[in-house]
């Protein structure tokens, strides 16, 4: 999936595409990937025979991935509009610091749920789970604007810089004082 919205990226398919076009797409993607989801979710698909097994199995991921599909073609038609900007600047720090707030995310949550930490996974109900979920996810927001207005970079994006360019890159926004 990486690879593919690396291309799609690259080609240009994804820069200024008609919007109608993009928020069909995502109307679609989302469309069939809840029905794939859900169908599969029931037991609407028949598991009895040999395709039957192999649809069965492909339903869900093949969901999942038109789910994710159609929320990044809606989210780029949105960021499109005249208002999408204001509509999803709130997300900038979050992107500009994506790989910091993924590594944390696993942290955080690994050592909510996991058997290493309170191990509470499967003993609170969905409801308490997404509500924990979504506080690390606001905090998150509140944490990468914070950060973003005091450095240039996420902890881990810096790092990562610094080993790519082979030399400490510059992290602080404030320009550095000279000294006589």
């Amino acid at each position: 999936m990486f690879l593919l919205g690396a291309f799609a990226w690259r080609t240009g398919i994804l820069r200024n595409p008609p919007r109608h076009l993009l928020f069909s797409i995502a109307a679609a993607c989302i469309v069939l990937g809840a029905a794939s989801i859900l169908s599969h979710a029931g037991g609407f698909i028949a598991g009895g025979s040999i395709a039957g097994g192999r649809i069965a199995a492909l339903a869900n991921p093949l969901g999942t991935i038109l789910l994710a599909l159609g929320y990044g073609a809606g989210i780029i038609g949105i960021a499109n509009l005249k208002r999408g900007k204001s509509l999803l600047g709130w997300a900038a720090p979050l992107g500009r610091m994506a790989f910091t707030n993924y590594l944390a995310q696993s942290v955080i949550l690994g050592w909510i749920f996991y058997g290493y930490g309170l191990g509470l996974f499967g003993r609170l109900g969905v409801t308490s789970a997404l509500t924990i979920a979504l506080a690390v996810y606001a905090g998150q927001v509140v944490f990468s604007a914070w950060w973003l207005r005091h450095y240039r970079y996420g902890p881990v994006e810096w790092l990562w810089r610094t080993l790519m360019y082979g030399s400490a890159q510059p992290m602080s926004r404030l320009p550095r004082q000279q000294t006589a």
